[in-house]
Parts: C-alpha cells; sequence; structure tokens
C-alpha cells in the first residue's frame, strides 16, 4: 500500500515537472520572436541627434580662426565654367570664363548674445567676351541681443554691389555689359522664442539704385528703375503639442518708385499652416494662405492669387538627406510697363556622401515670374549635379554640371536653354 502511494506521488510529480516544461518552452516560443523588438521601443524612444551628410565628410564645415573674442572664417574658391549660351538667348554664344570669390566672416565668441559680420567679393573674366566681366561684392552684419524672459532683439544691415544675370527677370539683355545695381537696406526684429506659444515681429527697408547702361555705346539712364521696399511681418505659432505647431504669418509691404509714381503699390499676405515633426529624420512646414498687391494707379491691375510656403527635410540615413522648399512673393519689377513681379519657386535638393571625402549635391527646381501690368510669363526649370572632394583639411576640389530651359508667354518673353560644365578648387580654414 506505501509503496503503490509512493509511486503514485512519485509519478505525479514527474507530469507536474513536464507539464511545467511544456509551459515554459510554448511561453518561449510565443515571446522569443518579439522579444528584441519590445527591447527596442525604449531605446528607440530616446531622442538622438541627427547626424547629416555634410557632418559624415571631413572638413565640409571649417573650422575658423580665433582672433580673440572673435572667430574668423575666410574662405575662397576659383574655378573654370564652360558655358554654351552665356547670353541665354535663343541664338547660342559659348564661352569659357574663370569665376573668382573670396570671402570671410566674423563671428563674435560671446555668452549670450550673438553678432556676425560677413564680407564677400566675385569677379567674372570671359575668355572671348570680355564686355561680359563683371565685379561684385556685399557687406552685411547682423546681432542678436538675448534680454529677460526668453525675448530676443535683432538687428542687420547690408550693403552691396550686384549684376542682373542674363536671362533673370531684370535683365535688358540689349544692354552692352550686364545692367549693375547697389543696394542698401536694414532690418529689426523682436521675439519671444522658447514657449508654448511664439512670435517674432520684423520690420526692414531696402533700396536698390541701378547705375546707367549702355547701349551701343551710349549710355541710358536706369533711374526709373530705382525702388524703394518696406516690409513689416508677423508670426506666431502654436507649440502645445509633443510633435505638431501651428502658425499664422501676416506680411505687409510697399514698393515707392524713384520715377513714376503710378508704378507704386502696397499688399499684405496671410499665410496659416503647421509644422510636423514626423520622426526624428522627418520635419515638415506647410502653408497656405492668400497674396495681394494694389497698384497706386487705378487703372493697373492688382496681383490677388494663393500664397503657400513649404518646407521638407529628410534624413533616412547618416549619408543621405533630402529638402523640399517652395514660396511665393511679390517683388519689383524692372520694366517700366510693369508694376510688380508675382515670384514662385520650387526647388528640391539630395546630399549623399561618399566615404569620408566627397559629397555630392543634385538641385532641381523651377521659378516662374508673372509680370503684372503686362501680359508677360516666364517659367525657367533648372537642374545641376556637383561633387565636393576633400584634398587636404582645408583645400576641396569641386565639379559640376547645370541644365537650364526658360519658356515664356505673352509680350516680350524670352525663351532659351543652356547647359554648363565647371571645376574649380575651395580653400577655407
Amino acid at each position: 500500500m506505501l509503496r503503490r502511494k509512493a509511486r503514485e506521488n512519485a509519478q505525479n510529480k514527474n507530469k507536474t515537472a513536464a507539464r511545467n516544461k511544456m509551459h515554459r518552452f510554448c511561453a518561449l516560443c510565443l515571446t522569443g520572436p518579439f522579444v528584441p523588438a519590445l527591447a527596442a521601443v525604449p531605446a528607440n524612444a530616446q531622442e538622438r541627434p541627427v547626424e547629416e551628410p555634410e557632418t559624415m565628410v571631413d572638413s565640409i564645415s571649417p573650422k575658423g580662426v580665433r582672433l580673440g573674442s572673435v572667430v574668423a572664417f575666410p574662405r575662397a574658391n576659383v574655378g573654370v565654367q564652360y558655358d554654351d549660351n552665356i547670353y541665354n538667348r535663343p541664338n547660342a554664344e559659348h564661352d569659357v570664363l574663370v569665376v573668382a570669390r573670396a570671402g570671410v566672416r566674423l563671428v563674435g565668441d560671446l555668452a549670450r548674445h550673438a553678432i556676425q559680420f560677413d564680407g564677400a567679393t566675385e569677379g567674372r573674366r570671359y575668355f572671348e567676351n570680355p564686355a561680359e566681366n563683371s565685379n561684385q561684392w556685399s557687406l552685411a552684419t547682423k546681432g542678436r541681443l538675448d534680454l529677460a524672459d526668453r525675448f530676443t532683439l535683432g538687428a542687420d544691415a547690408n550693403l552691396a554691389r550686384r549684376i542682373e544675370r542674363r536671362g533673370s527677370v531684370g535683365d535688358q539683355f540689349l544692354t552692352d555689359r550686364p545692367t549693375a545695381f547697389h543696394e542698401a537696406g536694414v532690418g529689426l526684429n523682436l521675439g519671444r522664442m522658447g514657449g508654448i506659444v511664439e512670435w517674432q515681429a520684423s520690420v526692414a527697408t531696402r533700396k536698390v539704385t541701378y547705375k546707367d547702361a549702355l547701349v551701343d555705346g551710349l549710355k541710358v539712364d536706369q533711374a526709373y528703375r530705382d525702388v524703394h521696399r518696406d516690409t513689416a511681418s508677423f508670426k506666431v505659432e502654436y507649440r502645445g503639442f509633443p510633435r505638431l505647431g501651428l502658425f499664422v504669418r501676416a506680411t505687409a509691404n510697399r514698393l515707392r518708385y524713384v520715377q513714376g509714381s503710378g508704378r507704386d503699390s502696397s499688399g499684405f499676405s496671410v499665410v496659416g499652416g503647421a509644422t510636423y515633426r514626423v520622426t526624428d529624420l522627418v520635419s515638415l512646414e506647410a502653408g497656405l494662405g492668400y497674396i495681394r498687391q494694389n497698384a497706386r494707379s487705378e487703372t493697373r491691375p492688382a496681383i490677388n492669387a494663393i500664397d503657400y510656403s513649404l518646407g521638407v527635410s529628410w534624413t533616412p540615413t547618416p549619408r543621405t538627406r533630402f529638402t523640399l522648399n517652395g514660396a511665393r512673393s511679390v517683388e519689383r519689377s524692372p520694366l517700366p510697363g510693369a508694376t510688380s513681379v508675382l515670384e514662385s519657386t520650387l526647388e528640391g535638393a539630395a546630399f549623399l556622401a561618399v566615404g569620408r571625402s566627397t559629397l555630392l549635391e543634385l538641385d532641381a527646381g523651377l521659378l516662374r515670374n508673372s509680370y503684372e501690368g503686362l501680359d508677360r510669363e516666364e517659367t525657367r526649370f533648372f537642374v545641376q549635379l556637383s561633387a565636393k572632394r576633400r584634398i587636404t583639411s582645408r583645400l576641396s576640389a569641386l565639379a559640376g554640371v547645370s541644365a537650364r530651359r526658360q519658356t515664356g508667354a505673352g509680350l516680350g518673353n524670352r525663351s532659351y536653354h543652356g547647359a554648363a560644365v565647371r571645376i574649380g578648387i575651395t580653400f577655407a580654414l
């Protein structure tokens, strides 16, 4: 009797142990494939700095030279370019040119506030068409004061000498030399950043003064193109959500021509939209609204159009990045028959780091200009592929190819196409 009970107890223990082993085996089979995924959730939830292709290539970002409490970032590059349509005309004329640029940026090393100065110059020299030679330069400075309670006060000023690029909206294209003009402007902005509700207000004024043009050796006064542009804007954004922000931006502008007040105009735009950080690798900003520009003369038409803004950034890997940007604005008119120009842009770019020494960049986009007061519209498409390879810590080689095509409609429109190839070197500290 006792032996039988002992034997039954032993069998029951063996059954219980076997049953427990089976339960553990089944649990392991059911949960095993999910353990790595569950374990990875906390790691994915942590925010990590997103590296970009530019940071993967050594010395793409200059380190600068310290001069006491100021850090200087000097740079220079020179290149040779072949362009198969230097005048951007239907009857193309090719040439080879040398483009040299130099500049310096001075940044104050301050604990709270910020100040910066930029100076740059560019020279172009053509082999067979020396009349196209040009010089440009620019000076700019800006600063920021960090006030109490997250308030910031900023100011900026600039002075420059520029030329109208052949085929651009302001190019007269019948002139003997590229049209030159001077530009000067100042601006102020005040904002409160870092809270659930952020806002920023700014005002600016700019003056553009054209130099006399040459047509068949004769001077042509271009004072009718001189213009003052005044702008004021206000933007407020609500950031009460972890990844989503909602914003409204209102902008007002006034164009005042030195000659011909009938071309003067004023207007505004209101855009509302959202910013959304999908992940640490994807961010999106999109806005939609209304833009209007009224001419001072009642006989001239007004601009009434949809306004928009777009900004997308996607970094799928540390070596690749994609961007897409679009905007619409009202710009000055270089032609006496138009009060202003409605400019629409859309541009995309892709960046790829190859190894630790090469950065590839592809740009493509379109620019559309509608002349208010004239039956004229022009749309320009462009694409460019460039490569930058580090030779030493301060010296890099550049190479690129580009193509462009412009189509037009209406009175005096300009259609053309062209391509260019360039090589060069750049030096930066």
